[in-house]
């Protein structure tokens, strides 16, 4: 049976970038994210690259695969349509880049990028849907494997692609598809030297949105019950500039790309020590909702080779008080929790977090003594 594992790993890499792009678009427009100049730049990058693949990927079906298939049963006037289809769906990618250029440069388009985003998200999974309830099964029934291989090699030839974007933007689409796709060895080495860049480039652009890091590692968790209102609570935990004061690790925390106040997506940088060891990582807000829950992650660099997330629940208590829990998750390679191990942190974490939330515990309680 031909193969058509890449054709639907190329359909979910779309799916899933639209929906990333409408999602974090309507959160723009509506106030509920903030990102700064680096993290705008990097979205308006990364989308241009996607969109050269949707573009080289609709250009391949109306030159080879449409061709191929017209050739295997006649003429189609589902295919026909589905060619139409690119016609109306390339301006709204054009639009999407003309809107993110203005973001980029300091203007406001967030209304345009919005609607644009959602438009071709709504257009385009049907679309989909059509093509794979069409193009699947003639090509399951009627293209031999060395035809089908035929046409894609004749389709590299006259549309290259970039390997280095191509390869882990849709390997990680669908772990399935990805599966299959990966029995071939040159995918597999593509796929191990780019993927760690695709990652931080994800994150850049997309921050909170950015796929989670892999396997959890290690997790820890402490509570504490605290005599002020959820809301005063949260206030403070969410303020990270306060961090500081209360944790044995973190000794300071800044604000970082323009953002000025927990919302998803903001980001801010958090450095810590541990015996003779000082660093320095860049997190992202991942939940911002008062009163309720404050969670951010650390984001996965070349030079650290994991991802903490750090997740404060808040629930009222009888008599006004709040329950604070705090949890933690570490995703990490051999090498960070071989340290962790070594170091002895994946022990004393615990400890660490219960004096932390002790001190806020102390500090929130003194003020609202004060205010007595």
């Amino acid at each position: 049976m031909t193969d058509q594992s890449g054709y639907l790993l190329m359909h979910a890499a779309i799916r899933v970038e639209l929906d990333r792009l409408a999602t974090f678009a309507t959160g723009l427009a509506a106030g509920h994210r903030q990102p700064g100049p680096r993290q705008l730049t990097a979205l308006r990058d990364h989308v241009a690259d996607a969109f050269d693949m949707i573009h080289h990927h609709h250009v391949g079906e109306d030159a080879f695969l449409w061709p191929m298939l017209r050739e295997a049963v006649g003429p189609s006037a589902s295919l026909d349509a589905l060619s139409d289809d690119h016609g109306e769906l390339d301006p709204l990618m054009d639009l999407i880049r003309s809107s993110l250029d203005r973001l980029a440069g300091g203007v406001d388009a967030a209304a345009d990028l919005a609607d644009a985003a959602v438009r071709l998200r709504d257009l385009m999974v049907p679309h989909l849907a059509e093509e794979e309830a069409v193009v699947v099964p003639i090509v399951a029934s009627h293209i031999s494997r060395q035809r089908h291989a035929a046409m894609e090699r004749a389709m590299r030839k006259a549309l290259p692609i970039r390997m280095g974007f191509a390869v882990p933007w849709v390997m990680s689409a669908d772990a399935t598809l990805a599966a299959q796709a990966l029995r071939s060895a040159p995918l597999r080495l593509i796929l191990r030297l780019t993927r760690g860049r695709h990652r931080r480039r994800l994150q850049d652009a997309y921050a909170d949105l950015a796929p989670a890091a892999p396997d959890v590692a290690l997790t820890a968790r402490a509570e504490v019950v605290i005599p002020v209102r959820p809301e005063e609570v949260y206030a403070a935990i969410a303020d990270v500039t306060r961090m500081g004061r209360w944790s044995p690790e973190c000794y300071r925390c800044e604000w970082d790309d323009a953002a000025t106040t927990a919302v998803p997506g903001a980001r801010f940088r958090g450095s810590s020590r541990s015996g003779m060891f000082r660093w320095t990582r860049e997190c992202v807000v991942l939940t911002a909702e008062p009163g309720v829950e404050f969670a951010f992650r650390t984001l996965w660099r070349g030079t650290f080779a994991d991802s903490t997330t750090w997740r404060f629940r808040l629930s009222p208590t009888p008599g006004g008080g709040t329950r604070l829990v705090q949890t933690m998750t570490l995703s990490a390679g051999r090498g960070v929790l071989l340290f962790e191990r070594l170091s002895g942190r994946d022990r004393s974490m615990p400890q660490a977090m219960t004096a932390t939330l002790d001190r806020v515990r102390a500090d929130l309680s003194a003020h609202a003594t004060a205010r007595i």
